[in-house]
């Protein structure tokens, strides 16, 4: 199945978007020589693959629905990429003023690269949405929703401050286990955790569903 008009116009806005994200990072480590934002391209591309996965499991249940293995996988795919959509906005802690260039140039990159990583999370999320919506009632396609913001906000706590990445689920899955199982089993002894993740829950939450309200029309007209 082709791409629609509206589709390809909206991918070539995230890359435009993308492309200029890139781009001040490339110019900066040609000017200063500095690679000290070397996460830049790699949280960028995490944050595609969560777009590349909702699309695939998206096509997937076009085609055959939910109940099977491939599209068991991918959503198990498109949930582990999630998250890093929206970490990229954690990355402004790492902007200071170094020297090595304009302070306002480093707030700028961080800034699209906040922004295109925000816009390809909502935009898979509301893929997903949709399908949903095509299966069961509104309340449960939203409770569904939430929880998969829940699990991505806690998962967001986990990569900034305890510096888990999506890729050790293959490399160190045990000890990833671990540091969740102790947040579960005690959340109260856990301060942090529970503080970090429901700011950003809320934060995600609202924001997503001004971004559904918006789109909401298009999204009936087309079903």
């Amino acid at each position: 199945m082709g791409l629609s008009d509206v589709e390809k116009r909206y991918l070539q806005t995230l890359g435009l978007l993308s492309g200029l994200c890139l781009g001040l990072f490339a110019f900066r480590l040609l000017s200063t020589g500095v690679s000290r934002y070397w996460f830049v391209p790699e949280n960028l591309l995490l944050a595609w693959l969560a777009l590349l996965f909702g699309w695939v499991l998206v096509r997937q249940l076009e085609q055959r629905g939910w109940r099977n293995w491939r599209a068991l996988v991918l959503t198990g795919l498109w949930l582990l990429f999630l998250p890093n959509a929206w970490y990229v906005m954690t990355d402004f802690i790492h902007v200071f003023d170094s020297g090595e260039i304009s302070y306002l140039y480093d707030i700028a990159m961080i800034t699209v690269l906040t922004m295109t990583g925000f816009l390809l999370g909502f935009s898979s999320l509301f893929m997903v949405h949709r399908q949903l919506l095509k299966r069961i009632d509104i309340f449960s396609s939203v409770v569904i929703i939430e929880t998969a913001i829940l699990l991505v906000s806690f998962a967001i706590y986990l990569g900034r401050d305890l510096r888990w990445s999506t890729w050790d689920i293959f490399t160190n899955p045990s000890g990833l286990i671990l540091s969740i199982t102790d947040r579960v089993i005690n959340p109260f002894g856990y301060p942090r955790a529970l503080n970090i993740t429901g700011i950003l829950f809320v934060m995600i939450s609202v924001v997503y569903f001004a971004f559904w309200l918006f789109l909401k029309p298009v999204a009936t007209r087309n079903r």
